[in-house]
Protein backbone atom coordinates (compact mmCIF):
# COMPACT_ATOMS: atom_id res chain seq x y z
CA UNK A 1 0.00 0.00 0.00
CA UNK A 2 2.82 2.40 0.83
CA UNK A 3 4.56 1.58 -2.44
CA UNK A 4 1.43 2.30 -4.45
CA UNK A 5 1.00 5.72 -2.89
CA UNK A 6 4.63 6.65 -3.55
CA UNK A 7 4.32 5.56 -7.16
CA UNK A 8 1.27 7.84 -7.62
CA UNK A 9 3.12 10.81 -6.21
CA UNK A 10 6.04 10.22 -8.53
CA UNK A 11 3.84 9.88 -11.58
CA UNK A 12 1.95 13.07 -10.68
CA UNK A 13 5.17 14.98 -10.24
CA UNK A 14 6.46 13.76 -13.56
CA UNK A 15 3.32 14.95 -15.36
CA UNK A 16 3.49 18.37 -13.69
CA UNK A 17 7.06 18.97 -14.80
CA UNK A 18 6.13 17.91 -18.36
CA UNK A 19 3.86 21.08 -18.98
CA UNK A 20 5.64 23.64 -21.34
CA UNK A 21 4.71 27.30 -22.23
CA UNK A 22 4.70 28.15 -26.00
CA UNK A 23 5.96 31.48 -27.40
CA UNK A 24 3.83 32.03 -30.55
CA UNK A 25 6.11 34.82 -31.72
CA UNK A 26 9.31 32.69 -31.90
CA UNK A 27 8.18 29.06 -31.79
CA UNK A 28 5.64 28.97 -34.64
CA UNK A 29 5.68 29.58 -38.39
CA UNK A 30 1.95 30.18 -38.75
CA UNK A 31 -1.02 30.28 -36.43
CA UNK A 32 -4.52 29.32 -37.57
CA UNK A 33 -7.36 30.12 -35.16
CA UNK A 34 -10.14 29.49 -37.70
CA UNK A 35 -11.32 26.33 -35.96
CA UNK A 36 -10.89 27.58 -32.40
CA UNK A 37 -13.96 27.74 -30.18
CA UNK A 38 -13.10 31.34 -29.28
CA UNK A 39 -10.24 33.84 -29.61
CA UNK A 40 -9.27 37.01 -27.74
CA UNK A 41 -6.20 38.42 -29.52
CA UNK A 42 -6.45 41.89 -27.90
CA UNK A 43 -6.24 43.23 -24.41
CA UNK A 44 -9.67 44.20 -23.13
CA UNK A 45 -10.99 46.47 -20.43
CA UNK A 46 -12.59 49.83 -19.72
CA UNK A 47 -9.42 51.83 -19.05
CA UNK A 48 -6.57 52.19 -21.51
CA UNK A 49 -3.30 50.96 -20.00
CA UNK A 50 -0.85 53.72 -19.12
CA UNK A 51 2.02 51.76 -20.67
CA UNK A 52 2.09 50.24 -24.15
CA UNK A 53 4.51 49.25 -26.87
CA UNK A 54 4.05 50.31 -30.51
CA UNK A 55 1.84 47.74 -32.27
CA UNK A 56 -0.20 46.70 -29.22
CA UNK A 57 -4.01 46.73 -29.52
CA UNK A 58 -6.71 47.32 -26.91
CA UNK A 59 -10.45 46.58 -27.07
CA UNK A 60 -12.35 49.07 -24.87
CA UNK A 61 -15.40 47.17 -23.70
CA UNK A 62 -17.42 50.18 -22.51
CA UNK A 63 -17.04 52.23 -25.74
CA UNK A 64 -19.64 52.45 -28.52
CA UNK A 65 -19.40 50.00 -31.39
CA UNK A 66 -17.15 51.39 -34.11
CA UNK A 67 -15.23 53.52 -31.63
CA UNK A 68 -13.82 50.88 -29.30
CA UNK A 69 -10.59 49.65 -30.92
CA UNK A 70 -7.32 51.40 -30.03
CA UNK A 71 -3.79 50.94 -31.29
CA UNK A 72 -0.54 51.92 -29.62
CA UNK A 73 0.89 54.23 -32.31
CA UNK A 74 3.74 55.60 -30.19
CA UNK A 75 5.32 54.61 -26.92
CA UNK A 76 2.58 54.75 -24.25
CA UNK A 77 0.23 56.53 -26.68
CA UNK A 78 -3.12 55.04 -27.75
CA UNK A 79 -5.04 56.11 -30.90
CA UNK A 80 -8.63 55.26 -31.82
CA UNK A 81 -8.41 53.05 -34.90
CA UNK A 82 -12.08 52.71 -35.79
CA UNK A 83 -13.56 54.87 -38.56
CA UNK A 84 -16.23 57.53 -38.05
CA UNK A 85 -19.71 56.54 -39.14
CA UNK A 86 -21.31 58.57 -41.96
CA UNK A 87 -24.82 60.03 -41.79
CA UNK A 88 -27.56 58.22 -43.67
CA UNK A 89 -28.43 59.03 -47.29
CA UNK A 90 -32.23 58.78 -46.92
CA UNK A 91 -33.99 62.02 -47.99
CA UNK A 92 -30.64 63.64 -48.80
CA UNK A 93 -30.77 63.44 -52.60
CA UNK A 94 -28.81 66.17 -54.39
CA UNK A 95 -26.88 67.18 -51.28
CA UNK A 96 -23.14 67.06 -50.72
CA UNK A 97 -21.32 65.51 -47.77
CA UNK A 98 -19.40 68.11 -45.79
CA UNK A 99 -18.09 68.64 -42.30
CA UNK A 100 -18.46 71.35 -39.69
CA UNK A 101 -15.08 70.44 -38.22
CA UNK A 102 -16.57 67.95 -35.79
CA UNK A 103 -19.23 65.91 -37.61
CA UNK A 104 -20.10 64.86 -41.14
CA UNK A 105 -23.29 66.49 -42.41
CA UNK A 106 -25.33 66.62 -45.62
CA UNK A 107 -25.54 70.14 -47.06
CA UNK A 108 -27.54 71.70 -49.88
CA UNK A 109 -25.97 74.03 -52.44
CA UNK A 110 -26.10 77.62 -51.29
CA UNK A 111 -24.51 80.99 -51.77
CA UNK A 112 -24.56 81.92 -55.46
CA UNK A 113 -25.60 78.38 -56.56
CA UNK A 114 -29.05 76.80 -56.69
CA UNK A 115 -30.47 73.43 -57.74
CA UNK A 116 -29.22 69.85 -57.70
CA UNK A 117 -25.49 69.17 -57.75
CA UNK A 118 -25.44 67.91 -61.34
CA UNK A 119 -27.61 70.73 -62.70
CA UNK A 120 -26.60 73.62 -60.44
CA UNK A 121 -27.26 77.16 -61.70
CA UNK A 122 -25.42 80.37 -60.86
CA UNK A 123 -28.29 82.58 -59.70
CA UNK A 124 -26.16 85.28 -58.06
CA UNK A 125 -22.70 86.82 -58.26
CA UNK A 126 -21.39 87.74 -54.82
CA UNK A 127 -24.95 87.88 -53.54
CA UNK A 128 -26.31 90.01 -56.39
CA UNK A 129 -29.09 88.46 -58.50
CA UNK A 130 -28.41 87.34 -62.09
CA UNK A 131 -31.29 87.74 -64.56
CA UNK A 132 -32.62 84.58 -66.21
CA UNK A 133 -33.19 86.46 -69.51
CA UNK A 134 -31.76 84.81 -72.64
CA UNK A 135 -28.74 86.78 -73.96
CA UNK A 136 -28.17 87.65 -77.61
CA UNK A 137 -24.97 87.17 -79.58
CA UNK A 138 -22.32 89.72 -78.63
CA UNK A 139 -23.99 90.80 -75.41
CA UNK A 140 -22.18 90.92 -72.08
CA UNK A 141 -23.29 90.53 -68.48
CA UNK A 142 -23.84 94.05 -67.18
CA UNK A 143 -25.09 95.50 -63.89
CA UNK A 144 -28.48 97.25 -64.08
CA UNK A 145 -28.73 99.57 -61.08
CA UNK A 146 -32.40 100.30 -61.83
CA UNK A 147 -33.39 96.63 -61.54
CA UNK A 148 -30.63 95.90 -59.02
CA UNK A 149 -29.42 92.79 -60.86
CA UNK A 150 -27.01 91.47 -63.50
CA UNK A 151 -28.53 91.40 -67.00
CA UNK A 152 -27.42 90.68 -70.58
CA UNK A 153 -26.69 93.96 -72.38
CA UNK A 154 -25.11 95.21 -75.58
CA UNK A 155 -21.79 96.99 -74.87
CA UNK A 156 -21.96 100.75 -75.25
CA UNK A 157 -21.12 101.74 -78.81
CA UNK A 158 -21.54 98.18 -80.13
CA UNK A 159 -24.22 96.56 -82.28
CA UNK A 160 -24.43 93.31 -80.36
CA UNK A 161 -23.13 91.33 -83.34
CA UNK A 162 -19.43 92.19 -83.36
CA UNK A 163 -16.71 89.70 -82.43
CA UNK A 164 -14.08 92.36 -81.78
CA UNK A 165 -12.30 92.44 -78.43
CA UNK A 166 -11.22 95.28 -76.18
CA UNK A 167 -12.98 98.31 -74.80
CA UNK A 168 -15.92 99.74 -76.70
CA UNK A 169 -16.14 102.94 -74.67
CA UNK A 170 -13.65 105.34 -73.09
CA UNK A 171 -15.07 104.57 -69.64
CA UNK A 172 -13.88 100.95 -70.00
CA UNK A 173 -10.23 101.98 -70.40
CA UNK A 174 -7.95 101.62 -67.39
CA UNK A 175 -5.39 104.28 -68.39
CA UNK A 176 -5.43 107.07 -65.79
CA UNK A 177 -8.64 105.67 -64.25
CA UNK A 178 -9.45 107.08 -60.82
CA UNK A 179 -10.97 104.73 -58.23
CA UNK A 180 -12.00 104.94 -54.59
CA UNK A 181 -10.17 102.90 -51.97
CA UNK A 182 -12.15 104.29 -49.06
CA UNK A 183 -13.66 107.57 -47.90
CA UNK A 184 -10.20 109.10 -47.47
CA UNK A 185 -8.12 107.71 -50.35
CA UNK A 186 -8.32 107.61 -54.15
CA UNK A 187 -6.02 105.93 -56.67
CA UNK A 188 -5.24 107.15 -60.17
CA UNK A 189 -3.62 105.07 -62.91
CA UNK A 190 -3.33 101.95 -60.75
CA UNK A 191 -2.83 99.81 -63.88
CA UNK A 192 0.02 101.91 -65.29
CA UNK A 193 3.19 99.81 -65.23
CA UNK A 194 6.59 99.44 -66.86
CA UNK A 195 5.29 96.69 -69.15
CA UNK A 196 2.08 98.58 -69.91
CA UNK A 197 2.70 102.31 -69.40
CA UNK A 198 0.03 104.98 -69.60
CA UNK A 199 0.92 107.65 -72.16
CA UNK A 200 -0.16 111.21 -72.81
CA UNK A 201 0.83 113.59 -75.59
CA UNK A 202 1.31 117.30 -75.06
CA UNK A 203 2.25 118.97 -78.34
CA UNK A 204 5.22 117.11 -79.80
CA UNK A 205 6.10 115.46 -76.46
CA UNK A 206 4.82 112.06 -75.33
CA UNK A 207 4.98 111.33 -71.60
CA UNK A 208 4.93 107.82 -70.12
CA UNK A 209 3.64 106.93 -66.65
CA UNK A 210 4.83 103.55 -65.34
CA UNK A 211 3.14 103.62 -61.92
CA UNK A 212 -0.04 104.89 -60.37
CA UNK A 213 -0.56 107.43 -57.63
CA UNK A 214 -2.69 107.84 -54.53
CA UNK A 215 -4.45 110.90 -53.17
CA UNK A 216 -5.28 111.28 -49.46
CA UNK A 217 -8.00 113.67 -48.35
CA UNK A 218 -7.30 115.70 -45.24
CA UNK A 219 -10.60 117.55 -45.04
CA UNK A 220 -12.97 120.03 -46.62
CA UNK A 221 -15.77 120.07 -49.18
CA UNK A 222 -15.18 120.76 -52.85
CA UNK A 223 -13.68 119.23 -55.97
CA UNK A 224 -10.46 117.57 -57.13
CA UNK A 225 -9.51 117.90 -60.80
CA UNK A 226 -7.22 115.17 -62.15
CA UNK A 227 -5.31 116.19 -65.28
CA UNK A 228 -2.04 116.05 -67.21
CA UNK A 229 -0.39 119.46 -67.09
CA UNK A 230 1.30 121.10 -70.09
CA UNK A 231 4.64 120.10 -68.54
CA UNK A 232 3.62 116.41 -68.49
CA UNK A 233 2.87 116.06 -64.76
CA UNK A 234 -0.02 114.03 -63.35
CA UNK A 235 -1.68 116.78 -61.35
CA UNK A 236 -4.55 117.00 -58.88
CA UNK A 237 -5.92 120.55 -58.77
CA UNK A 238 -8.25 121.21 -55.85
CA UNK A 239 -9.88 123.56 -53.38
CA UNK A 240 -9.62 121.00 -50.56
CA UNK A 241 -7.03 119.79 -48.08
CA UNK A 242 -5.28 116.82 -49.73
CA UNK A 243 -1.87 115.31 -50.42
CA UNK A 244 -0.41 113.28 -53.31
CA UNK A 245 2.23 110.61 -53.06
CA UNK A 246 5.31 110.69 -55.30
CA UNK A 247 3.26 109.71 -58.35
CA UNK A 248 1.33 112.98 -58.65
CA UNK A 249 1.42 116.69 -57.86
CA UNK A 250 -1.21 118.46 -55.73
CA UNK A 251 -2.07 121.99 -56.88
CA UNK A 252 -4.29 124.08 -54.62
CA UNK A 253 -6.60 126.87 -55.69
CA UNK A 254 -7.84 125.07 -58.82
CA UNK A 255 -11.59 125.25 -59.52
CA UNK A 256 -11.57 124.18 -63.19
CA UNK A 257 -9.34 122.37 -65.65
CA UNK A 258 -6.54 124.66 -66.89
CA UNK A 259 -6.93 125.47 -70.63
CA UNK A 260 -3.59 123.83 -71.50
CA UNK A 261 -4.27 120.59 -69.57
CA UNK A 262 -5.54 117.14 -70.55
CA UNK A 263 -8.62 116.49 -68.35
CA UNK A 264 -8.89 113.06 -66.71
CA UNK A 265 -11.39 113.01 -63.85
CA UNK A 266 -13.39 115.10 -61.40
CA UNK A 267 -14.06 113.82 -57.87
CA UNK A 268 -15.95 115.67 -55.16
CA UNK A 269 -15.66 115.56 -51.39
CA UNK A 270 -18.10 116.46 -48.64
CA UNK A 271 -17.15 117.24 -45.04
CA UNK A 272 -13.76 115.55 -45.26
CA UNK A 273 -14.89 112.41 -47.10
CA UNK A 274 -14.66 111.48 -50.76
CA UNK A 275 -18.05 110.91 -52.35
CA UNK A 276 -18.66 107.35 -53.63
CA UNK A 277 -18.13 108.03 -57.36
CA UNK A 278 -16.44 110.59 -59.58
CA UNK A 279 -16.91 111.82 -63.15
CA UNK A 280 -14.81 110.44 -66.00
CA UNK A 281 -13.58 113.35 -68.14
CA UNK A 282 -11.21 111.36 -70.39
CA UNK A 283 -11.90 111.81 -74.11
CA UNK A 284 -10.36 110.21 -77.17
CA UNK A 285 -11.95 112.80 -79.48
CA UNK A 286 -11.12 116.47 -79.17
CA UNK A 287 -10.61 119.64 -81.18
CA UNK A 288 -9.12 123.07 -80.66
CA UNK A 289 -9.85 126.13 -82.77
CA UNK A 290 -7.56 129.12 -83.17
CA UNK A 291 -9.43 132.40 -83.56
CA UNK A 292 -7.16 135.06 -85.10
CA UNK A 293 -7.13 138.51 -83.56
CA UNK A 294 -6.69 141.84 -85.35
CA UNK A 295 -3.80 141.71 -87.78
CA UNK A 296 -3.42 137.90 -87.48
CA UNK A 297 -4.42 135.32 -90.09
CA UNK A 298 -4.59 131.49 -89.77
CA UNK A 299 -4.38 128.85 -92.48
CA UNK A 300 -4.92 125.06 -92.03
CA UNK A 301 -2.55 122.91 -94.06
CA UNK A 302 -2.17 119.10 -93.74
CA UNK A 303 -3.40 119.00 -90.17
CA UNK A 304 -1.32 121.99 -89.11
CA UNK A 305 -2.44 125.54 -88.45
CA UNK A 306 -0.19 128.31 -89.74
CA UNK A 307 -0.41 131.59 -87.85
CA UNK A 308 0.86 134.68 -89.67
CA UNK A 309 0.48 138.46 -89.80
CA UNK A 310 -2.40 139.64 -91.96
CA UNK A 311 -0.65 141.89 -94.51
CA UNK A 312 -3.92 143.62 -95.33
CA UNK A 313 -4.00 145.01 -91.80
CA UNK A 314 -0.38 145.10 -90.68
CA UNK A 315 2.28 146.63 -92.96
CA UNK A 316 5.30 144.42 -93.56
CA UNK A 317 8.85 145.79 -93.52
CA UNK A 318 10.91 144.70 -96.51
CA UNK A 319 14.25 145.61 -98.00
CA UNK A 320 14.71 149.05 -99.53
CA UNK A 321 13.63 149.01 -103.20
CA UNK A 322 16.12 149.70 -105.98
CA UNK A 323 13.60 151.51 -108.17
CA UNK A 324 10.08 152.86 -107.88
CA UNK A 325 8.77 149.78 -109.74
CA UNK A 326 10.47 147.12 -107.64
CA UNK A 327 8.02 144.29 -106.83
CA UNK A 328 6.02 144.93 -103.68
CA UNK A 329 2.69 144.37 -102.00
CA UNK A 330 0.58 147.36 -101.15
CA UNK A 331 1.24 148.44 -97.58
CA UNK A 332 4.82 147.18 -97.42
CA UNK A 333 7.44 149.63 -96.25
CA UNK A 334 11.20 150.01 -96.08
CA UNK A 335 13.85 152.41 -94.88
CA UNK A 336 17.53 153.19 -95.29
CA UNK A 337 19.78 155.97 -94.08
CA UNK A 338 18.29 158.48 -96.53
CA UNK A 339 14.67 157.61 -97.28
CA UNK A 340 11.45 156.05 -95.95
CA UNK A 341 9.76 153.95 -98.69
CA UNK A 342 6.07 152.99 -98.92
CA UNK A 343 4.47 150.61 -101.45
CA UNK A 344 1.36 152.61 -102.36
CA UNK A 345 0.17 149.99 -104.87
CA UNK A 346 1.42 146.64 -106.02
CA UNK A 347 4.89 147.18 -107.55
CA UNK A 348 4.71 150.96 -107.05
CA UNK A 349 6.89 152.76 -104.49
CA UNK A 350 6.95 156.28 -103.08
CA UNK A 351 9.69 157.68 -100.88
CA UNK A 352 10.35 160.61 -98.64
CA UNK A 353 13.69 162.00 -97.54
CA UNK A 354 14.65 161.58 -93.90
CA UNK A 355 15.77 164.57 -91.87
CA UNK A 356 17.10 164.98 -88.35
CA UNK A 357 14.97 166.19 -85.43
Amino acid sequence: MFKARWLGVCLGSSMAFAQTLVDLRTQTKSVDFSAANSTKPFQTGTILPSICQVGAMFYKTDAAAGANLYGCTALNSWTLESGTSLPGVFQNAGKILSTDGTNYIWSSLGGDLSGALGTALVVQIQGRVVSSAQPSSGQVLSWNSSNNRWEPATPSGGSGTTNSTGASATAQLTDFAVASLNSSNLTVGANCSTSSPCTARVGANVYQFTSGASVSLGGGSGFAYFYISSSGSLTVGHNLSLTCNSGCVAQSGITAFPPDSIPLWIWSATNGSWNPIGTDERAFLSTKNLIPGLGIATTDQLGQTMVAIDPTVVSMQVGAPGTSSTACTQGSWATDQSFYYLCVANNSWKRVALSSW
